[in-house]
């Protein structure tokens, strides 16, 4: 069975109704055959290489940028039903459905095309929102550029934070702390933070 693929062998079974082990050999091998592709269909999408120029492995895991989401583990394993299904009575319907799925899947969730390197979904998160003068403030990221220093601003100044350089990880994921300035005056700011590829924003209460 493949290692970190798409497909699932015991929930496949669970779905052909099989009780033992008796057509192991042919659902692995159209495991093998539905985890290539997926392969082929994503890297049709979202290409090679991400924006930072980092190689996109596949198949998609939970530790790979992107990794693989659920909903397409779904699509996979009713793929391998489908193909086992149209093998023994020839009829193709549930087979094209399976793959207009996986098609119409792949073209809402990524809707790149390998002509455009794919870009990782950010996420930056404050925490907490609001707060008084003095208070300590978290931020975090993900797929971020990885290795590199993320810059941060609080209104229109670069506050001292903990560590002084927020470097993210090589799966492009930092923390940091700052405090708020004893000296800022109540009101709505905005908290933004970048790498070379870009910023996003947050906002925050001071009370």
């Amino acid at each position: 069975m493949v290692a970190n693929g798409y497909t699932e062998y015991d929930t496949i079974k669970i779905k052909l109704r099989i009780d033992d082990d008796s057509m192991r050999d042919e659902i692995q091998l159209y495991m093998h055959e539905v985890d290539d592709l997926v392969s082929n269909r994503l890297m049709a999408k979202i290409g090679k290489i991400n924006i930072y120029g980092q190689e996109i492995v596949y198949p998609l895991t939970h530790t790979t940028i992107p990794t693989i989401p659920i909903e397409l583990k779904a699509i996979a394993n009713d793929l391998v039903v489908a193909k086992i299904r149209l093998q023994n009575s020839e009829k193709p319907l549930l087979w094209d459905s399976a793959v207009k799925v996986l098609e119409d899947y792949l073209e809402r969730v990524y809707g790149y095309t390998s002509s455009g390197r794919f870009q990782p979904t950010r996420t930056f998160v404050v925490s907490p929102t609001s707060g008084i003068v003095g208070a300590t403030v978290t931020i975090s990221g993900t797929n971020f550029q990885p290795t590199s220093k993320i810059t941060v601003i609080f209104d229109s100044i670069n506050p001292t934070t903990t560590p002084t350089d927020i470097i993210s990880d090589v799966k492009g994921v930092w923390t940091g702390t700052f405090s708020i300035p004893l000296t800022q005056p109540l009101g709505a700011y905005v908290i933004k933070v970048y790498d070379d590829f870009g910023g996003m924003v947050s906002k925050f209460q001071v009370i």
